[in-house]
């Protein structure tokens, strides 16, 4: 580190490097001048419940896990590879400029490794990709090891621009690397971990990446090995199967991840398939206006007729075994299932093709004031799609 910057330990853990008279400045968990400490090899502290991971089922389940594994679910995250890491490596869109001229990054591919190089005055420093989280339908994400413990990398992924942006919430013009990654984020973007303390140190060895098929059918080894053994048996034994579950229990389902936010009670991935919500969760404390992961669409879904009038549930709209992202026709016909389009105000304006598209006026995207992220020009708000299906002036003349 040249000596005409300034670098202190702070009681929380963290270096923070700066230069005198300059309110830009760095922030590390490890020592300014050194580089983070490669994942170790640890035994785990906890029995890992019995997840295996989709991978396991794809023996018997071919046609549903090859389906399965093209969805934002499954790729909600993933190791740092080039082929999972979506923004350019190229020379002339691999750089992120800041507000300070003195303040920049770098995206570097070695091999197959990844980094971001910060320049920061006259000393640089490089951090590795380490994991994907984030399926890119609207950014990604990197954290990186420091040892058994999870940060996140300052520099992320925005698909609306198609380029790098700083993190949400973090400062542009800083360098932060010491964000501490807590368990309830791994519960919503793996299957599983093994938590080890402080908050955000865990078994390397033991993350089981994406949501995968045992978020919603429960912990499959006993499942695996029973039909192993006995493969003649066709019943499904030791695994659950949503279709069975109340209407309310199939809300909590999808509500571990899509209810606003919501706090743990306890430790994290205790929940199973037809467990109450509020017997793992604090209530959100969203307010149903969006959120900084666009998690709240159980929330916005429960203000609309359509779910207070019927029995609908997520999954008749969503087929979780497939990649429907973008298909508003499709979308559109499962609305018809239940609507007639004569009943729509704007049948006679639109005509015929009114059937193809329900969702721009009825589920607007906009950007939401709880979604953002600095710029060197200001904030970017990725629009959001809203669940809360409406009659929306707005979006209904912009369609238009």
């Amino acid at each position: 580190v040249p000596n005409d910057l300034v670098a202190t330990a702070n009681p929380g853990g963290y270096w923070f490097v700066g230069k005198k008279g300059k309110d830009v400045g760095v922030e590390l968990p490890f020592a300014p001048g050194r580089l983070p400490t490669p994942p170790p090899e640890l035994e785990p502290l906890a029995d890992d419940m019995g997840f295996v991971g989709a991978d396991a089922c794809q023996k018997c389940h071919e046609d549903r896990h090859a389906s399965f594994v093209q969805t934002a679910h499954h790729r909600t995250s993933a190791p740092a590879t080039p082929q999972t890491v979506k923004g350019s490596f190229e020379p002339g869109e691999n750089t992120m400029s800041t507000r300070s001229p003195d303040v920049g990054f770098e995206m570097i591919r070695r091999g197959e490794r990844l980094f971001q190089r910060t320049s920061f005055f006259d000393w640089k420093f490089e951090v590795p990709f380490d994991i994907v989280t984030g399926s890119s339908k609207i950014a990604q994400s990197y954290l990186y090891w420091h040892e058994d413990g999870l940060y996140q990398m300052h520099v992320t992924y925005l698909a609306e621009v198609d380029d790098w942006i700083n993190s949400p919430g973090f400062i542009d013009g800083d360098s932060t690397y010491a964000r501490k990654i807590g368990k309830r984020c791994l519960e919503c973007h793996t299957t599983y971990v093994d938590i080890r303390e402080p908050k955000n140190h865990f078994t390397p060895g033991s993350l089981i990446f994406g949501i995968s098929c045992e978020r919603c059918h429960g912990p499959g080894r006993d499942h695996v090995d029973y039909h192993e053994q006995n493969p003649k048996e066709s019943a499904a034994k030791f695994i659950a199967h949503p279709g069975t579950l109340s209407r309310q229990q199939k809300l909590d389902l999808c509500g571990q991840c899509h209810f606003g936010g919501a706090d743990l009670k306890g430790k994290p991935y205790q929940f199973r398939p037809g467990d109450r919500l509020s017997d793992h969760y604090h209530p959100p404390k969203e307010d149903g206006q969006g959120s900084v992961h666009t998690s709240n669409q159980l929330a916005r879904l429960q203000l609309t007729l359509c779910f207070t009038q019927t029995q609908m549930t997520c999954i008749d709209c969503h087929n979780p075994h497939q990649l429907e992202r973008g298909n508003t026709k499709l979308f559109s016909e499962r609305c018809i299932n239940c609507h007639e389009t004569s009943q729509c105000g704007m049948a006679d304006t639109v005509g015929h093709g009114i059937a193809d598209d329900c969702i721009s006026c009825h589920m607007p995207s906009r950007a939401s004031d709880k979604l953002w992220m600095n710029t060197a020009k200001g904030r970017v708000f990725p629009p959001l799609r809203d669940h809360h299906i409406r009659i929306d002036q707005q979006a209904t003349d912009s369609f238009l």
